[in-house]
């Protein structure tokens, strides 16, 4: 009696385990899928990016950066000082403009108020 009850608690708990072990490595595999899906979606933006390029990476369209770019420059005339990222920060590069990831990044958060 004493010998099937330890044989049953025994089956009992090794199945426990058996389970645990399977999901825990779900778990484990769906988390790993997850950190290779965003490394690849980042290591596709550029550091340097043109308008369209910008345009994609905010998801808005490339005449709507024209606008912010025509109202942060007028702005930005009018001011003798102001804060490093109040303004969308691009360079000219041959006469088109060229957009900084890291800066972009940074003026979002500015943006949002993340500063």
């Amino acid at each position: 009696m004493k010998q099937s009850t330890y044989l049953i608690g025994s089956l009992i708990l090794s199945i426990s385990i058996l389970i645990s072990a399977f999901m825990f490595s779900n778990i484990y595999s769906k988390s790993a899928n997850g950190v290779n899906n965003s490394q690849t979606t980042t290591t596709s933006i550029p550091d340097l990016m043109t308008k369209k390029q910008l345009s994609e990476y905010l998801q808005i369209s490339q005449k709507s950066i024209d606008n912010i770019i025509l109202s942060d420059d007028s702005e930005r005339a009018k001011l003798g000082s102001y804060d490093t990222y109040q303004f969308i920060p691009y360079l000219k590069i041959s006469n088109q403009e060229r957009f900084l990831k890291a800066e972009i990044d940074k003026w979002l958060q500015y943006k949002t108020g993340n500063h």
